[in-house]
């Protein structure tokens, strides 16, 4: 019985390593694929056809969000890539500014990637349950004025990172703690309400009613003629803020509050593992959606990879159709007359 027991140990065991060093790999194809989609987004949401930010401000959360991801890949993404294959990790084992700075960047990036999807998922509410859509958190200057203070919030709430968190121990190894206080675990406890329970709950609230909304529009007045119009981009950023719920919420909660218990176990740190991948699949799962739910972005991102063909608008109720030449000429001559 007790060979038995220690055959299955090492068959989990073995089987633990093979699934670490897959899903290493894992996070490196997703570092690669999420940078190419999220600098294609930016880059496509910053062509003519999305310039006129007055009237559809949140394309600028949609920008930073572009850029704030491709961050964050390159943080907890990319060690977890060179921490179970290469055997180093930037956080961790590298220099301690590598660990200052990585500490700071995994941290911040998320954090303040889950308060801007919030402030979306705010900003789809009111657009589309109000009868006058145009409040102050829907004008283009004011959503840069929330987004400047999501921003610099997270920057000064992740400071101490750069400034007193990561030291060289006494044996020349990179300490992630600090001198000073005590960080760890209960920072990682903090981070998880800020960056996953409180945003999740907001984001589900607001996206659930949004839907409803959504789903009630009907052409009858000039307000929901509007409203109609931005229906694309309204389901394409509800659908991305509840695909950031589904994907990246439960690893922090996970990590926070069910770390020391799940790691003790090869079950457990397989449950861990799950949730890291999906939480790694996230950076390329908001392209597919904006390509599927998003004409104008599918239209204008064929039209920067394929410059020289012609890819004919979309109609619309403005679109003006042209008028036959022999008619043309007739009024004219009426004119004349």
């Amino acid at each position: 019985m007790a060979m038995s027991g220690n055959i299955s140990t090492s068959i989990d065991a073995s089987s633990y390593l093979s699934d670490i060093t897959y899903l290493g790999y894992y996070s490196l194809s997703m570092v690669i694929l999420g940078s190419i989609f999220k600098l294609l987004t930016f880059i496509n949401l910053c062509r003519p056809a999305f310039r006129n930010t007055n009237a559809r401000p949140t394309i600028h959360y949609m920008r930073v969000l572009a850029l704030i991801d491709l961050f964050a890949m390159y943080g907890w993404n990319l060690d977890n890539y060179l921490g179970l294959v290469q055997g180093f990790t930037f956080y961790s084992s590298y220099t301690v500014a590598s660990c200052k700075v990585f500490s700071f960047l995994n941290y911040f990036t998320n954090e303040a990637s889950a308060w801007l999807h919030v402030f979306i998922c705010f900003d789809r509410y009111l657009f589309l349950s109000r009868t006058q859509p145009n409040t102050w958190f829907n004008r283009s200057k004011s959503v840069l004025i929330i987004i400047g203070c999501v921003i610099g919030v997270f920057i000064l709430a992740n400071l101490h990172f750069l400034i007193s968190v990561c030291y060289e121990d006494d044996n020349g190894k990179i300490n992630t703690g600090s001198k000073f206080y005590q960080v760890f675990p209960l920072y990682n406890q903090i981070y998880a309400l800020i960056s996953s329970v409180i945003p999740s709950v907001v984001m589900m609230t607001f996206s659930c009613v949004s839907a409803y909304y959504l789903s009630q529009l009907k052409q009858t007045s000039t307000i929901q003629n509007s409203k109609i119009r931005h229906r694309a981009i309204s389901i394409t950023l509800i659908s991305t803020s509840l695909l950031f719920v589904i994907t990246s919420a439960p690893t922090p909660i996970f990590y926070g509050f069910f770390y020391d218990d799940l790691s003790k176990t090869v079950l457990g740190r397989r449950v861990l593992n799950i949730f890291d991948t999906l939480s790694y699949t996230y950076p390329i799962i908001d392209f597919p959606i904006y390509l599927i739910t998003f004409t104008e972005f599918r239209r204008e991102l064929i039209r920067l990879l394929i410059r020289n063909r012609v890819i004919l608008p979309i109609a619309t109720e403005n679109t003006q159709r042209p008028v036959p030449q022999n008619r043309a000429q007739n009024i004219s001559t009426a004119r004349n007359f």
